[in-house]
């Protein structure tokens, strides 16, 4: 197969040429991310009749085949991405910019989650099933 589609409730299809293994929403804002195993987060509205944001993306990081996901802040401001590379990226939610990327484990950083009440901490976890939590 060479790709996967995304459903929405409507029924209305967007096809994406790579599997993407994370989906979220934002907190507020009428859009939802998507984590590709292209290598990028592609942006979604939320609103009919929910239209792929051509022209920004979260990029940077590598998803190369592992279950790689993205989260948003509680605020909505930052997105996190895990990363191939052992690294936690970090953009600016609405611009997209990078920035920072924290080395946090020598294998795949799978997942970054922010803490729900203390927005200065994330938890991490990575492909050899080690959990770290980072202020």
């Amino acid at each position: 197969m060479l790709g996967i589609s995304i459903y929405i409730c409507t029924f209305q299809v967007y096809t994406e040429a790579y599997t993407c293994p994370s989906i979220r929403c934002h907190p507020f804002e009428p859009y939802f991310i998507a984590q590709s195993n292209g290598n990028y987060i592609a942006i979604f509205s939320t609103q009919p009749p929910f239209k792929l944001d051509k022209y920004k993306r979260y990029e940077s990081h590598g998803v190369y085949g592992f279950p790689i996901k993205c989260n948003f802040s509680s605020d909505g401001g930052v997105v996190a991405s895990g990363s191939s590379d052992g690294f936690m990226y970090f953009y600016k939610s609405n611009t997209s910019k990078l920035l920072k990327k924290i080395k946090a484990y020598e294998q795949a950083c799978l997942d970054v989650v922010f803490h729900p009440t203390m927005p200065n901490a994330v938890a991490s976890c990575s492909w050899n099933g080690d959990v770290s939590v980072f202020q």
